[in-house]
């Protein structure tokens, strides 16, 4: 092959040589007869076509430049961490600087002398600083993209999760007292902005919470939505391939890590103190907060104003209502609705498009599959196995292989579902969980919150020591207050009705005025004395 005359046919030629190469192992002959070609020796050949492999370009076989390369620094290593402190931790502190290369130098060198080591020249410390500047600047640019560039094009791509607090006082079920604000989860799916799941609770945020969240984001909503008693079309549901979150603790716990790990689900966190990183979600919660303003017990947005318009008098809706007014705003009004992101199109007819293209990825169907996923998210804890069982939240559980496990009280793993303790899931070698229930099978099931507001009631009453009977009677006297409660509600409704029924369509719909029809009641017609008395059906005695 005649000598190429300058580096770009030098390069061409290096890759028509490599490219008919293949990918697969290449024989020691062909890289002789490759080297003869190119004037090279064989090693060359090798060395040459790792780098042509890992990125099948022109450029990737370039020469490389010889001699130092730039920033590179050759002097000693205590020159070297004297120069990176001093850039890194010194500059930064100092608020103004009337020289400031000079001063960079003056101070190197003072260092240098202290320790003994060999001092850069002021040009060599300029060069330095000039690179230094550079690289601060590439960090500030990257760092500070603006928001609406992460461009996502299949569904359930990349999930978008986040928390926040309603702006909305809820209600207690049994007197209607102000509870307080819930907090609200949800899972939106970047590619076509639907949300995929939402989870509101009282309590702040956890482990608990992503779990259940994301059973909800994994498995269809059919039997979710008829529980809470809201009609509306769902389909949105699959496995997400990257969950994208904030750094909260909650999503570095490790029922997530081990579960993630377990189905494939990359984790990808935002940067520290960047929420446009979030954008997506960020401006859904914004959306659903300015919906929840217009119901009663609303805070707003701004603590400016609450004065004129306390929600704590206006408040009418429990924790289940507002629940279910979200799902019927997210599946009929939102995922119906144009979305400017979407250049106009809805969330529903874009999550029907585009995964009609590609479908979402789903669990695989096995009876127990659901169950699987959901435990291998649920909060953990870890016990001991005791003669008598195991206990978790004050509640005695059993099984009969507990008989073998106790003999050495192993160790041993639990998952637990918030929403239902009357199970839990143990495992002694933290893969295969066996299901356990109550070891007495009367007890009903509970939830961890209503085990925690009974275990709060008890010890208000100044109770030391808890067992499980007082747990369970007090949640038991709990329920019915609250049943109680409601039957008298209902009942005082069915009786009031009818009168208010008379009263509208016996005199209103005469055109009377409330006045009219109040003095009607307390000033009767006079009775005409010189008619006949009228005869009514009597009984006989």
């Amino acid at each position: 092959m005649a000598k190429p005359e300058n580096d770009a046919e030098r390069e061409a030629a290096i890759a028509r040589v490599l490219r008919p190469l293949g990918t697969g192992p290449l024989p020691l002959e062909q890289a002789k007869q490759a080297a003869k070609l190119l004037n090279l020796h064989w090693a060359t050949v090798y060395r040459l076509r790792r780098r042509f492999l890992s990125n099948p370009v022109t450029s990737a076989v370039k020469a490389r430049e010889r001699g130092p390369k730039r920033g590179k620094r050759q002097l000693g290593g205590r020159t070297e961490a004297i120069v990176d402190d001093v850039l890194n931790v010194w500059l930064p502190k100092q608020r103004q600087l009337a020289h400031p290369l000079s001063d960079l130098t003056l101070e190197i060198r003072r260092r240098c002398a202290e320790s003994g080591a060999r001092p850069p020249s002021r040009s060599t410390v300029a060069r330095w600083w000039a690179t230094h500047r550079e690289t601060q600047a590439l960090e500030r640019v990257n760092a500070d993209q603006p928001p609406g560039n992460f461009v996502v094009r299949n569904p359930l791509n990349v999930v978008q999760v986040d928390h926040t607090q309603a702006d909305l006082l809820v209600v207690d079920d049994l007197l209607r007292r102000p509870l307080g604000r819930p907090w609200l989860s949800l899972a939106v799916d970047v590619a076509t902005r639907c949300v995929v799941g939402f989870y509101l609770g009282m309590d702040r945020p956890g482990a608990a919470t992503v779990a259940l969240l994301l059973t909800r984001v994994v498995l269809p909503k059919a039997e979710w939505l008829e529980k809470l008693g809201v009609q509306a079309e769902w389909p949105m549901h699959g496995m997400p391939r990257v969950l994208h979150l904030d750094n909260a603790a909650e999503f570095k716990s490790r029922a997530l890590l081990a579960g993630c790990a377990e189905y494939g689900i990359e984790l990808m966190y935002r940067p520290v103190g960047r929420p446009h990183f979030g954008g997506h979600i960020e401006r859904l919660n914004r959306t659903l907060m300015e919906r929840v303003h217009g119901l009663p017990g609303s805070t707003g947005s701004s603590p400016k104003g609450r004065k004129a318009r306390p929600p704590e008098k206006q408040a009418a809706l429990t924790l289940r209502e507002f629940e279910q007014w979200l799902a019927l705003e997210i599946a009929q009004h939102y995922h119906h609705s144009a979305h400017r992101g979407l250049l106009g199109a809805t969330p529903a007819s874009t999550w029907t498009s585009r995964t009609a293209a590609a479908p979402a990825p789903t669990l695989p169907e096995s009876p127990d599959a659901a169950l699987r996923f959901l435990v291998r998210f649920l909060p953990i804890a870890r016990r001991t196995i005791q003669s008598d069982g195991l206990t978790l939240f004050y509640v005695r559980y059993w099984h009969p292989i507990f008989s073998a496990w106790r003999e050495d009280r192993r160790l041993v793993t639990i998952r637990y579902h918030p929403e239902d303790l009357s199970r839990i899931f143990v495992s002694s070698t933290g893969k295969e969980f066996i299901e356990v229930r109550y070891a007495d099978l009367r007890r009903p099931p509970i939830s961890l919150w209503e085990q925690r507001a009974a275990v709060k009631a008890l010890r208000d009453e100044g109770q030391r020591t808890i067992s499980e009977v007082m747990v369970f009677r007090t949640i038991e006297q709990q329920r019915r207050l609250i049943a109680d409660a409601k039957s008298m509600a209902r009942k005082a409704k069915r009786h009031s009705t009818p009168a208010r029924e008379h009263s509208a369509h016996g005199i209103f719909e005469q055109g009377a005025s409330p006045s009219a029809a109040s003095a009607s009641t307390q000033q009767p017609d006079p009775v005409d004395y010189s008619k006949p008395a009228t005869a009514y059906d009597v009984e006989q005695w």
